[in-house]
Formats: structure tokens, C-alpha cells, sequence
């Protein structure tokens, strides 16, 4: 059986015969990305100002900010200190609501669905990243403390902006539709440590309809969903679920805990997590480790719930040396499979 088969039942609830590898190479993985869109910018920017540097005609836009900086395809400006971080956005395009009926949102490039990258070799289940994301996107054009309040004030702009996004995401997937892509992925961060930004009221009043009409066209298309969260989400977990997404990528599941998320939604959906990146793999305690990876497989393994255990794509980044990182792979992988059988499956 292989990897992409492995996946597919795990989001399935089938029978797989372990849990789902996400780990770097060349440690076993059953999942690969691939780009599966592009937006064609419209901002008019020069090309290099979309990569990092002491760009004057940006900088002059932020006085406020004395780093690098850069543009996004859909115009807002990025700021980072040190070169070591992917930055913040510090200046959103859409500093003004007026602006929506004038500026256009990004279109997306037609002719890149036929450049969509799936080789012969079909044994990983592949995914391709939406090119646009529901909240993510009109925190970065509006700034979080912006979109935050409009959540409250503004609920028919917040709305008019979501179909856009939507109508963006909506045709990614159709033009996605036979081209060999197993699952598309979203990416919305909605929780600080300990609760969601906004009330799950508001979220179901404004974004689960937006997150439903796109999973059903990835759906339509003959993709899974998969979306990846970070913070305590609690509020929004089931709601996501009856949206349609398959699959929750959670990188602090500590803050669920794993066990509740595992007994609470066994035969919902999956979940594609590491050992916690905050409360855990930074301690470089490796009892703690090894004990998190592996209490983690056991408990979805025991509530016949799906994992798809990963690595954390920067664990330098975050102050995780690689021998840490081994012991929760180590952990995990010890600890996979289902049953008393041969772990050749």
C-alpha cells in the first residue's frame, strides 16, 4: 500500500495499517506539495520589490518602519527585521474600504493549470496550496486590528471581499479538476493562545459559508481539503467539519489537547500535526518529546481517529536543533503502525 492509498484512507476512515508520515527528507513521507495556481499581480510594482530588500519606494509608503521589506502579488507591504523571518505585513492594500469597488482583486493566470507539476509516479498524495485564503488574506489587506473590528462594523464589506476570495478559490479548484491533485490546502491562522480572534458566531455568520462553497467545489473536483490553523481553535473545530474540510493542520495541538481532538472527532475528520512547537519540541527535554510523538500516535491510533504526523518545515527557525527533531519522528514512526503486525505495510 502506498503512501497516497495510506493518505486517502486515513481521510476516509478506512482501514489504513498506520497512521500518515509528513517528515523531511530522507525520512519517510506519504504527502508532496505542488504549486497549483498563480495570480497574475496587477499592483504594478517592479519585480524586484517582490523579494526582500531596503526598497526606497516602499520604504516610503512605511516611514514607521526602518527594515526589509517587500510586495505580495496582491499589493500590501511586507516588513521583516534581521533577515530571518517571513515577515509581517505593515502596510495592507486595502487601507480603506472605498478601495474595494475601484482596485481589482488578483486574477488568476488560466494557462498555469496546464503547468501543474504531477509526474508519473502517483504513490504520494499530493497537495496544491489554494492561491487564496479566507481570513489570511483580509487580515494582510485591511491589518489585523482592522479586520478585527470589521468582523463587527463592517460585516457587508467583510462579506463582499469573501466572495471575491471565493470566486478566486472556487475556480483554482475547478481548473485543478483531473490534473492528478489529491487534496487542496488553505491556510488561516484563528486562534491566539488560549481562544479563537472572533466569536464562533461571527465565524459562522461570516466565514463558514465562505469555507463551505469552496470545499464543495474541491470536492466537486475530486480533491480533499486540508487547512492549516495554528492557535487554540476549539470554538471553530466542528464548524470547519461541516464546512467540508477533511483535514485540520494544527502545529500546537497541546493546545487542545491531542487527546480531546482525537477522541472528540474520530470518524469526522483527520488531523496532520507534529509534537507541539511551542510547549514541546523547544524544551529539548527528550522524555517529554518522545513521550508527546508517541502518546499522539496512540491516542488516534486507539480512538480510530486519522494522523498524519509531520515535521515542522523550519525546525531551526523556531530553536529546534535536528536530533530533537529525530527523537519526535523516532517517537512517532515507533509507534504507527496498527495492530501486532509487520511494519512493512
Amino acid at each position: 500500500m502506498d503512501g497516497r492509498e495510506i493518505v486517502t484512507r486515513i481521510i476516509e476512515g478506512g482501514d489504513a495499517p498506520r497512521i500518515g508520515f509528513d517528515f523531511t527528507p530522507p525520512y519517510p513521507s506519504d504527502v508532496r506539495f505542488v504549486r497549483g495556481a498563480r495570480l497574475i499581480p496587477h499592483t504594478g510594482h517592479p519585480e524586484a520589490h517582490y523579494g526582500w530588500g531596503r526598497h526606497e519606494a516602499l520604504l516610503r509608503q512605511v516611514p514607521w518602519f526602518s527594515g526589509e521589506v517587500r510586495v505580495d502579488v496582491h499589493g500590501n507591504v511586507h516588513g521583516r527585521l534581521n533577515g530571518i523571518t517571513k515577515g509581517e505585513c505593515v502596510k495592507g492594500w486595502l487601507d480603506g474600504w472605498d478601495k474595494l469597488g475601484s482596485a481589482a482583486m488578483p486574477t488568476l493566470d488560466e494557462g498555469y493549470f496546464g503547468k501543474v507539476a504531477v509526474d508519473a509516479d502517483r504513490s504520494l498524495f499530493t497537495v496544491a496550496g489554494l492561491p487564496m485564503n479566507v481570513f489570511s488574506d483580509l487580515r494582510d489587506a485591511r491589518l489585523m486590528a482592522n479586520a478585527l473590528a470589521d468582523t463587527a462594523l463592517e460585516p457587508g464589506r467583510v462579506a463582499e471581499y469573501l466572495e471575491a476570495v471565493v470566486k478566486v478559490d472556487v475556480r483554482a479548484c475547478e481548473g485543478l479538476a483531473g490534473k492528478g491533485v489529491d487534496g487542496v490546502m488553505l491556510t488561516d491562522d484563528w486562534g491566539t493562545q488560549d481562544r479563537t480572534f472572533i466569536s464562533p458566531e461571527s465565524f459562522v455568520r461570516l466565514f463558514k459559508p465562505a469555507y463551505a462553497r469552496i470545499c464543495d467545489a474541491a470536492h466537486g473536483a475530486g480533491m480533499k481539503v486540508l487547512m492549516h490553523s495554528c492557535g487554540q481553535n476549539r470554538g471553530f473545530v466542528r464548524h470547519l467539519i461541516e464546512a467540508g474540510v477533511d483535514v485540520l493542520q494544527f502545529d500546537q495541538p497541546d493546545a487542545y489537547p491531542a487527546g480531546w481532538l482525537a477522541e472528540t472527532f474520530a470518524g469526522m475528520a483527520a488531523f496532520y500535526m507534529p509534537a507541539d512547537i511551542q510547549k514541546v519540541m523547544p524544551t529539548g527535554d527528550r522524555g517529554l518529546i518522545e513521550r508527546s510523538a508517541a502518546g499522539m500516535a496512540v491516542a488516534f491510533r486507539e480512538a480510530g481517529c486519522g494522523l498524519i504526523a509531520k515535521d515542522y518545515p523550519s525546525w531551526a527557525d523556531i530553536g529546534v536543533s535536528e536530533e530533537w527533531a529525530g527523537w519526535a519522528r523516532d517517537a512517532f514512526i515507533g509507534n504507527a503502525w496498527h495492530g501486532r503486525g509487520a511494519k512493512g505495510a
